[in-house]
């Protein structure tokens, strides 16, 4: 079964770059879903139970990725589904707060490609990417 992945960000430039990286390589052939703010996020999230990874922005109107987070550990949705969050905040506090709501990992804005090339073979163990 492809990888499915939800992109759930606010920066169109964001999309585009996630657009190009699930396009190429071994990532190329998998589904990718987006949303804007967090509502919108949540709401894919609640209708895709097969996702594989969600990449999350923090900082977001309508709900943001740590109020997503929150909400998701409250309702026991799909906690099966890692999610990652994707972030300029880099205190250790931030980083701590994610974590205790529930974000497997954080990456660090601005990225390459291959920053997200490597995240998403480590979350879904090197054979699972390499299949997609």
């Amino acid at each position: 079964m492809p990888n499915s992945f939800l992109v759930v960000d606010d920066s169109k430039l964001h999309h585009q770059m996630y657009r190009l990286i699930f396009s190429r390589g071994n990532l190329a052939g998998s589904t990718v879903y987006h949303a804007t703010d967090g509502r919108g996020g949540y709401s894919m999230l609640a209708a895709h139970p097969e996702l594989s990874l969600v990449l999350l922005d923090l900082n977001m109107p309508e709900m943001n990725g740590l109020e997503l987070l929150i909400r998701r550990q409250a309702e026991r949705l799909h906690l099966h589904i890692p999610i990652v969050l994707v972030t300029t905040e880099g205190s250790a506090a931030d980083e701590a707060r994610g974590r205790a709501a529930g974000a497997w990992d954080y990456l660090r804005k601005p990225f390459q490609p291959s920053d997200v090339e490597r995240l998403v073979a480590r979350v879904l163990g090197g054979s699972q990417a390499a299949s997609a």
